[in-house]
């Protein structure tokens, strides 16, 4: 009779667990999450990435060292490479017609990493509210473009060569952050989350241009200029995504 009392008491006292830990649908110790963000009306919604400090879209993950605390890893990356071709037909001073063909590239990379905190607060089944701070720093790349240009004619063809080159910068920022998520499913929720925090960005530096003109007849011509150009701000922005983000976990 005393074996049966014990086992029949572990039995009710696993059933309990398994109902209290079944008693919420929130993400919870060891899950991995991702945000999305949500945009448009109730009939136009579409859902996109979320932004960094460069405005690139970057992907937000969420992982629950326990239940009420979440590491927030980010990462963002934007890379350029634009190509034109351009082929019209001129008049040269000489007076004949000529066919000037321009070939250009532009490239450039920014990227950007942020590491943030939160503790969840609230005990209820779906609501989940939470504070925590973010650091944020980025990298905005230097622009190369590359453009080639050919002028033919009757005589043959003049070949100009320029490059020019423009210095990125850097920005990073600290953000006080508070939000809330929903969980109408489980381990999916969607909420909102603002942000109150200090940016500072530097962008440019040296500006350099090169030109090398190889003409039908006589010497080849180079030409180099380079200056200084930058800017840099700073100060503090409150940042909302306006009650549109959708996360789930797994």
């Amino acid at each position: 009779m005393k074996k049966l009392s014990i086992t029949l008491t572990i039995i009710l006292a696993s059933t309990f667990i398994v109902n209290a830990q079944s008693d919420t649908l929130k993400s919870r110790d060891g899950d991995w999450g991702f945000a999305l963000n949500l945009t448009g009306l109730i009939s136009n919604i579409s859902l996109g990435n979320v932004t960094d400090g460069n405005n690139n879209n970057a992907i937000l993950a969420k992982h629950h060292l326990t239940d009420d605390k979440v590491l927030r890893l980010g990462f963002g990356i934007k890379s350029v490479s634009n190509k034109w071709l351009l082929e019209d037909s001129i008049s040269l001073g000489s007076g004949n017609r000529a066919l000037q063909t321009i070939d250009s590239t532009e490239s450039r990379i920014d990227f950007s990493v942020s590491v943030g905190y939160e503790k969840h607060l609230g005990s209820t089944r779906r609501l989940d509210p939470f504070i925590g701070g973010e650091l944020m720093i980025g990298r905005i790349g230097g622009t190369k473009i590359d453009a080639s240009t050919d002028i033919t004619d009757v005589t043959g063809t003049e070949k100009i060569q320029d490059i020019t080159q423009i210095d990125g910068g850097f920005n990073f920022g600290l953000n006080f952050i508070a939000g809330f998520n929903y969980f109408f499913s489980e381990r999916i929720s969607i909420g909102a989350e603002m942000s109150l925090g200090y940016l500072y960005t530097s962008n440019g530096g040296d500006y350099s241009h090169t030109r090398n003109v190889t003409p039908v007849n006589g010497a080849e011509i180079n030409d180099f200029v380079s200056s200084k150009n930058s800017s840099s701000s700073k100060g503090f922005a409150v940042n909302s995504t306006a009650g549109l983000m959708l996360a789930f976990f797994f």
